[in-house]
Order: structure tokens, then sequence, then C-alpha cells
């Protein structure tokens, strides 16, 4: 029994994605006679956590099946996989068993990765055919790359003549809209264009205009649009000739004092601001010129200007639309043409630093090996995968896939040397498609859907029926209001989408609670992009309380947003209600008071004589350690030198605190003016994270003081550390953070947006070039008058809205489906008008609609501030399971030579540039060197580097006669002496996850020493890498008793404390 070439899972929230993938992943291991079958499997996913969660199941599905019995929790994939193969349980145990170990010995095959790590594995290994420098750096930070390209362009200004005649153009396009001069916030806005590969086709179609073709664009626009108005001002003015001739006044016509004649008065004076879709312009057209009451020689001389009235109707109508839709794209030339400068710019700063953007990875790939057959990049890879899945395909954008295709249809067409073909695996789920807007393409995977063959084989679609998460309620709720919401949706695939791929069936999961708030409207504004001053933070609290009542924790419960200054309007009221609370803004690193103080400190020792500087640092000293009489020490301290100022607060440290930026390396000034602060007294996530952060920068090529201030000032507002679960904390977060998640109850506010509503539309047209001076694309803003436009530009803003509705109701979906006992949702009471479009309904009033339709099956209380529906029954389901046990670090132990676990850590170091490339004396000596621990070792890694076939006699040579001549007395044995405890490339985990490795520690006594192995000149970041080592073991308790550095190529050591 085999799987199908290619199978596509449909995965609704809670349906157990992952458990799936680990099944059938693990389904292929057995499957195949061989135990090393992993290295045929590409497994790729969008998120380190999720391909951690992945590799983690895949290990203790394999670990469990070696025990006997097998555990319940991989029973059912245990039973399943027997009977697909055949196996008996003991010959399956045993297998496990054997996958397990060859797995963690050659873990760097264990392919379960993020799309972004393998795209940088191909660069890598095409670096060299693509023009890309051998150590390219990848740039995450992207938006600190676009602002230093900005402030290097705006810096051109007024040395280059046609660069400043677009800013001042620009500029004074802004003030002539009532809006700041100032460019580089809108240069910021419309350089997003850069980053999402949606646009790279339109970007790529102006890479050769020049400032004349955008110039010779905007006067053909308005020479078109003077030409429209002309024509429509003289119609107006004839009328108006004619209305005064036939003694009529405006207030005669229909609407009286809001004359529909108004809009013809307006157009004679060139103000066109009526839409054609107002009642007058309506009234104009439709020739309802007069009121019934109207006095009839009155009618009779409007009846008159019949037909004038009726043709310019007709015309401002047909005309309307252009003249706005020109209007668009003439204000969006000179931001375009200052995007061209500042791709210029970037490419500048991108060749000087060596780095790519992580954006340009789909691009890069596909333009450079779009065209590669397959056999030829599995070559270069080093790898040849025969079974492919991608997880959470709904979020892989068309470059992505596109990029896969060739080395999938390869695996899925061609048969291996024992007849079989490779297969593909997709899952997703269209409806939690909520990254629209850096790519992602849920239109792909329905359409992939939906089709019977995928690369010329038939295709096996599946849907996962059961959720597996959520109480029944809850399920229930879930599946009824989402095919409600979906019959509002206009876009029929999307429909269809709500009507046939929803519904989930229950679980034993009996019970479960769902409560819909209304809130009273009063002195409450309806504007989507103003969050502030809601209803909503106080009864946040008041549900809060009431769930607490019910026995649950704090940590139990999460509140999800739209957006962040939702999320903070929220976290700055419960805290003021001693709520505590897990957030985006609590957990960034400028929030600790200790990197505060620490900052202010280094401010001012950069500029001591600065008296603002000096009372920001006593501002924050006094804050941290808790001063009473604030006011009087400031002052007391204010007008100090700094050298008194550290003399008088640090005393024995005094000395050094006043010099240490100015005669330390930066991390190591930092590290020890933390450490005179007095702030490693407690652990402090946010204050080990800036240490890192001041590593990192210590290993450019500009490490002064001044350069990593201006670095911290563009850093600080993103810059945080990973939330962990605190049972003593509610967490607060957006509807995107909490994808994947799940919490017992969650909370959802502001449950009151527009199903249209998006913030500052703005998308491409296509165009008659010969129309637009050779332009294929022009770049537009949306808006009501889109509706409006011509043709094309109208079904390009049909198409947004669709896509609004779809990511406003997949939004809501992802949010309420992450509950699994108890669902709240809060919105305001805002009754429909009656002149309301469907199109234009709140998710309120699209609540309140659902519940008018199923009035028997929820129960309603009520009081002057909130109306609320409730289903199901308040009681907490489960038991706790937020407390988290507490662990003490004790010493490292280390195990004999007979039990120590050899890992394959050179094919991942050679993958990058091909195996015979990546070959060097430098890797391969630090290679075998982790594999010293004593001078006992030396034999065994002399064997191993004698049967390696891939190096050469000579390098073989050189190598055993380096490695003997490290460990003999002349030079370093004292470091490899057979009675030391020696901790060999063990991790050092931080607590944001990231992890360092020193080559080698000894440890005695809780002294330890740090030796680290290079190649090369001595530099000065080897010490503030070693001291940055030295850090993170202070913080377990280590005691530093020396830092050694063995340069290999001169046989040399340096040491100190």
């Amino acid at each position: 029994m085999t799987l199908s070439p290619t199978t596509f899972y449909s995965a609704s929230a809670g349906s157990g994605k992952t458990y799936t993938l680990a099944r059938d992943y693990l389904a292929l291991l057995f499957q195949s006679q061989f135990n090393n079958h992993y290295r045929k499997i590409l497994a790729v996913t969008f998120t380190n956590k999720a391909v951690a969660e992945m590799k983690e199941r895949v290990l203790e599905h394999l670990y469990n099946f070696g025990k006997q019995p097998v555990p319940n929790e991989s029973l059912g994939i245990f039973n399943h996989i027997k009977k697909l193969t055949g196996l008996s349980e003991q010959q399956l145990s045993t297998k496990a068993i054997k996958i397990h170990q060859r797995l963690l010995h050659d873990y760097s095959a264990f392919d379960i990765v993020t799309i972004d790590a393998f795209n940088h594995r191909i660069l890598r290994t095409f670096a060299k055919d693509i023009d890309l420098p051998a150590g390219f750096e990848v740039e995450l930070d992207t938006d600190s790359l676009i602002n230093k390209a900005i402030q290097n362009l705006l810096a051109r200004a007024g040395r280059d003549k046609e660069l400043t005649k677009k800013l001042v153009s620009f500029s004074l396009s802004k003030i002539d809209n009532n809006k700041s001069w100032d460019v580089a916030y809108d240069l910021m806005q419309i350089s997003a264009l850069i980053k999402n590969e949606n646009h790279f086709k339109y970007l790529k179609s102006l890479e050769e205009k020049t400032s004349e073709d955008f110039d010779r664009l905007s006067q053909n626009l308005k020479l078109k649009n003077k030409d429209l108005k002309t024509h429509l001002i003289e119609l107006a003015i004839g009328l108006n000739e004619k209305s005064k001739q036939q003694g009529l006044e405006p207030k005669d016509f229909k609407g009286g004092s809001n004359s529909i004649f108004n809009t013809i008065v307006k157009v004679s004076n060139d103000i066109f601001t009526v839409s054609p879709d107002s009642g007058s312009v309506k009234d104009l057209i439709a020739g309802n010129l007069y009121a019934k009451t109207q006095k009839q020689h009155i009618k009779d001389c409007i009846d008159v200007l019949r037909a004038d009235i009726l043709e310019f109707g007709d015309a401002y109508k047909s005309t309307y639309g252009y003249i706005k839709f020109h209007e668009n794209i003439i204000k969006s030339i000179v931001p375009l043409s200052l995007l061209n400068e500042l791709l210029n710019e970037i490419n500048v700063i991108k060749k000087e630093e060596q780095i790519v953007p992580i954006y340009e990875f789909n691009s890069i790939l596909r333009n450079q090996i779009k065209d590669q057959p397959a056999p030829f990049i599995y070559e270069r890879l080093g790898e040849k995968y025969r079974h492919y899945f991608i997880d959470e395909f709904q979020d892989t954008s068309r470059m992505q896939w596109e990029n896969m295709i060739p080395l999938i249809s390869n695996a899925v067409q061609s048969i291996d040397d024992n007849g079989n073909s490779g297969t593909l695996m997709l899952v997703g789920d269209a409806k939690q498609s909520i990254y629209r807007w850096r790519g992602s393409d849920a239109n792909q995977f329905l359409g992939l859907l939906e089709e019977d063959y995928l690369f010329e084989l038939e295709k096996s679609n599946q849907t996962l029926e059961f959720n597996w998460r959520s109480y029944h309620n809850v399920i229930e709720f879930n599946n009824e209001f989402f095919k409600f919401y979906g019959d509002y949706l206009n876009n029929d695939t999307y429909k269809n989408l709500y009507q046939n791929y929803l519904h989930q069936k229950t679980t034993h999961k009996k019970g479960g609670y769902t409560q819909i708030d209304f809130l009273d409207n009063t002195n409450f504004s309806y504007d989507d992009d103003d969050d502030l001053n809601t209803p909503y933070p106080p009864h946040v609290h008041s549900l809060i309380e009431n769930i607490l009542e019910q026995g649950y924790e704090l940590g139990d419960i999460c509140i999800l947003v739209r957006k962040h200054t939702q999320g903070h309007e929220l976290a700055q009221y419960l805290v003021k209600q001693e709520i505590t609370v897990v957030s985006g803004d609590s957990l960034l690193v400028e929030a600790s008071p200790r990197v505060r103080l620490l900052i202010e400190f280094m401010k001012m020792a950069h500029q001591p004589d600065q008296q603002a500087l000096k009372l920001g640092f006593l501002l924050e000293y006094v804050q941290y350690h808790q001063i009473d009489q604030k006011n009087s020490f400031i002052t007391q301290h204010v007008n100090l030198s700094i050298h008194e100022m550290t003399e008088k607060l640090f005393e024995s440290n005094s000395t050094f605190m006043e010099s240490a930026f100015a005669k330390a390396p930066l991390f190591k000034a930092t590290e020890q003016t933390a450490q005179a602060l007095g702030l490693f007294q407690h652990q402090d996530l946010r204050l080990q994270s800036f240490l890192e952060l001041v590593f990192e920068f210590s290993n450019g090529q500009d490490v002064s003081l001044s350069r990593f201030l201006e670095h911290w000032d563009k850093k600080k507002e993103k810059l945080s550390v990973p939330a962990t679960p605190d049972p003593k904390a509610v967490q607060i977060m957006t509807i995107h953070k909490s994808k994947g998640l799940e919490f017992p109850v969650v909370i959802v506010p502001y449950c009151d947006t527009s199903i249209n509503h998006s913030l500052k539309p703005t998308n491409w047209v296509s165009v008659n070039p010969e129309a637009y001076e050779g332009f294929e694309h022009l770049y537009m803003s949306l808006s009501k008058d889109s509706e409006f436009y011509p043709d094309q530009a109208r079904q390009v803003y049909n198409t947004h809205l669709h896509n609004t509705q779809m990511d406003h109701i997949n939004g809501l979906y992802v949010a309420f489906t992450r509950a699994v006992e108890q669902l709240y949702i809060c919105s305001i009471e805002k009754p429909e008008s009656k002149s309301q479009k469907e199109t234009s309904l709140r998710h309120g009033q699209l609540l309140k609609r659902y519940l008018d339709n199923n009035t028997t099956s929820w129960e309603k209380t009520e009081n002057d501030q909130v109306s609320s529906f409730q289903k199901g029954t308040k009681v907490k389901l489960s038991p706790n399971t937020s407390s988290m046990p507490t662990f003490t670090l004790g010493n490292y132990e280390t195990q004999s030579n007979s039990s120590r676990a050899n890992f394959s850590t050179r094919r991942g170091l050679l993958w990058a540039s091909g195996v015979q490339e990546a070959i060097n004396k430098g890797n391969l000596l630090h290679d075998y060197m982790a594999q010293i621990e004593s001078i006992d070792d030396m034999p065994d890694v002399i064997l191993k580097i004698e049967r390696d076939d891939y190096i050469s006699s000579l390098l073989k040579t050189e190598l055993i006669e380096t490695l003997r001549l490290i460990i003999s007395p002349l030079y370093f044995e004292k470091y490899f002496r057979s009675n030391l405890n020696i901790l060999n490339e063990r991790g050092i985990l931080t607590p944001e996850g990231k992890k360092f490795i020193p080559d080698r520690l000894i440890i005695e006594d809780q002294q330890v020493t740090i030796i680290d192995y290079k190649t090369g000149a001595q530099l000065e970041k080897h010490r503030d890498q070693l001291d940055y080592y030295a850090a993170l073991l202070q913080q377990m308790n280590y005691k530093i008793k020396e830092k050694v550095l063995i340069y290999t190529d001169e046989l040399k050591e340096l040491i100190w404390n």
C-alpha cells in the first residue's frame, strides 16, 4: 500500500494538521527498506515554531514506537503504519529504534525547514552563478535597510539637480493637499511595494522609465483632464445661463435649498466633488427635476431645460470617473519616480555591505533557476529529494510555489531505482489565509484544490473533518456563524469555500461556552482607524473577573485584537486594575527598567556635558532604585560632573565607569557597566536580549558607542523577547500572532469593523500603453470613487473589495477558532440604517443578524450598558495545566568516551557550495577538534581522517600533523589531559531561544575555562565573542577562570580573565 503521488489536505482549524503531517512523514520512513530515507524527504513550513513542533512530533513518535507497550499518544499512528506496511509490531519497533538513532546522529539531514531557510540554501549554492558575494549575509531587518536608503537619498538633495526637482515637486504637492511637506514618511510608505512580491512585476516595468517619461505621463493626464473638465464646465455654464433666462433659481429644482441644480453650479465653478452615486446626480440623470408640489409654470420652465440637463447628467456620470482616475494617478507619479531612485540606493547599500534582503529570495530564485533542469539543481544542492511536504500552503506565494515546481514535478513524474515515484503532500486551509499583505495567495490553494490533476497525475483530495481542539458549543457556533457570514461575500469562490469547506464534526468534548456582547454605543464614533476611548477595556476587565470566578487562571485567558493600538489600550487599562498582562508592549526590550537605566548611562557617557542626558539617567536611576525623595536626589546630583556623579553613586567602580566606553571594547564596556550598575542581580530576559544586540553589533565594522546608540534608536521599537507561558498573566496579542495557537478562554473585543474596511488601499491597473505614454501599469489608491473609474480600474477595485472581505472573514475565523473551552465576543450596538448597503455592514451588525436568525438556541440578558447572548454553560472543563515546574541549573556532566555520541555536523557545513568547494583545512580542523575531548581520543580521530574519502592524501597529512602539534606538550596539552571535565561544542540556550556554542569548556569546581579555536589573524571581535560566552555562563552562576583563544595557523594562544 502506498501514498497517492499528490495529496491535498484541507485542514480547518484544530483538525489535527500536525498529527497528519507527522503520520504521513513517518509512513514514508517505514515504507522504505532503508533507515535513512529521511534524506529523501523535504518538508517546508513558514515559521521556526512550526518546524520545531513538526520535528518534535516525528522524533517523539519514533521514540515511542520503540517502547513496549507503545504509549497511547503514538498508538494510533503506530497501528496506521503497521497496517500500511504489513510489518509486525516487533519489526516496526526495531526499525523505529534504528531510524531514531540514525536521525539523531545525522540530524543536519533532517530536512524539516522553513521555506526561507530552504531558499537560503539554494541561494548559497548558486551564489557564484548569480554574482552574489560568497559571504553574503541575509538582511532580515528590511525596514532599517530601506530607512537607510531613504536617508541617503535625501542627503543627495541640493547636489543632484534632477532628484532635487522631484523632491521639491513632491513636497509642494503634499502642501497643496494640506499635508506635511516632509517626504520621508511617504517614501517609507510607498517602499512597502519593494518588499511585497505581488508588486515585483509592476516595478520591473518601471525600471527603464526616466524622469522625462514620468513627466510626460503627468502632462498627458493633466491635458486629458483639462479637456474633460472643459467640456463639462461649458455644459454647466450654458445651463446656468439658460436657467437664468427662464427666470429659475437653484431652489426651484428638486431639493429646494439642497437643490440638485447645485451640482451644475459647482461644475461651472470648476468643482468636481459630487459623486455620480449621490441622490442629486441620480435625479439629474433620471430626469427627476422638480417636486410634485412645484408650481406649474416653474415646472414648464424647467422642462424647457430637460434635454440639456439630461445631456449634462449623462456626460457627468461618464466623465467623472475618468477625471478622478487621472487625478489619482497623477498623485502617484512623483512617488513612483522616487521609488526608482530609492531602489538604486538600496542596490548600492546591498553591494557595499554584501547583504541580500530576505524579500528578494523568491525573485532571485525565480529569475536565476527557473530554466535550470531539476537534476542540475539537485546536483548542485547535493540532495535529491523524492518526497515533498508543504505545510500552510494557503500562505505560500505564487513565486514560492513556482520555484518549487521544477523539483517537485521531477520527483513525482519520475521513477527511482526501486520503481517508486515521488510524492507531494500539500496541507492548508484558505479560511486561515491572513497574510495577503506579504504575498500569500489563498486563490492558488483554492485553484489547485478544484483541479483533478496535478503534474499530469491524478490528485487525491482529503478533508480533515473533526475539530480536536475545541468543545462542542464553540465548534457549533463557528460552523453556524461563518456559514452565515459566507453568504455576504461577493466572490463566488470565497462564498463556496465557506459553504463547502467549513463544517467540522465535533468529538467527545461536550459542553463549551460562547458569549456575544453588544456594548452601549453612547459617545462612541465608528472610526475604523481610531481605537482610543472605546468602551471595551472596562467590559473586558469585568469579563476577566467573571472568568476567574469560574476557577480559571489569568494564564488561561488570551485577548485577541486586530491592531497594536487596541492591545495597548487594553493593556494600559488592565494594568491599572492590577491585572498582570503579557503583551507586545511588555515584551519590548526597551520596556525593561534595567535596559532603560543602562541605555541612559551609555547616552550620558557618550556626551557627558549634556545636562539633559544626566537628567535622563537620574530619572531612570531613582525609578529603578525606588528612591523616595526623587526631586531632592536629582537636584543633588544633576549639576555634578560625570566623574563626581559616578564617584558618589558607584564608589569603587567610579573610575572604570567614567571612562569605560572610551577605553574598553563596546561589548565589554557595556557588560561591565551593567555589572557595576547591579543589573545582574536578577534574571531579566530583556537585558539579556539587549546584551545580545550589543554583541551582534560589535561584530560589525564601525562599533563606536555613537553608532550603537543610533542603531538602538532604529531597533528599540521592534526588539522584543518571545512570550513564555505565565499562569499569572493574561496574554494580549494580535490575531496574526495567534495563528496556530490555542487557549482555554479567548476574548475578542473591537469586533465592530466594517467588512470592507482597509487602511489606505492601493493597487496597480493595467492600461493601454499607447494611451498612457508607454506605461503598461499605473499605480492608484482605492476609494469609493473607484467604482466609477474606467473598466480596468473598476475591476481592480472590485477584486480589492472581494479580497478585503476575505481578509476580514478569515481574520475572525482565526480569532474565534483559537478558543478551546470558552469564547467571548464583544461588539458595539449599532442599528442598521435604511440606506445602508450590505457591503458596508459591520461585524457587529452581522453578528446581530446571525443571532436574529438563531434566537432559540441563545439566552439573552441585558442592562443599560450591555446586551448579552449566551450559549452553553459557564463552567471550567479542563484541569489546571498552566503551573510549570521550576528547575535549578546544576553542574554539567560529561559522558565517557565509549558512550559519547558523534553527531554529523560537517554535512551541514558543506551543502552551501557543494562538497568539494566547502572542504578546507580550517573547517575540517574545527570539525575534528570537536571530537577530541582528551589525548585518548586522538587515535580514533586519526582513523576517521584516514577513512574520509572526500579528503585528499596531502590534506589528510596536514590535518593529522596539525592536530598532533595542538595536543602535544610543546603547545596545548594542558587543555587535553584525561582527568579534565570537558564539554565540547555544547550549546548555551538563551531565554530568547538563541543558541551559542563555545568550542570547548573545562569545568572545575564551578570555575570554567572557555576555549575557542580560530584561524587567520587575531581580531578584537574574537575576544568579544568569548567575553559574551563568559557573560552567559556567569548568568548560570559559573565563575570564569580563563578565556583562551587558540590560533591554529600560528599555534599561538591568547589568555585573559
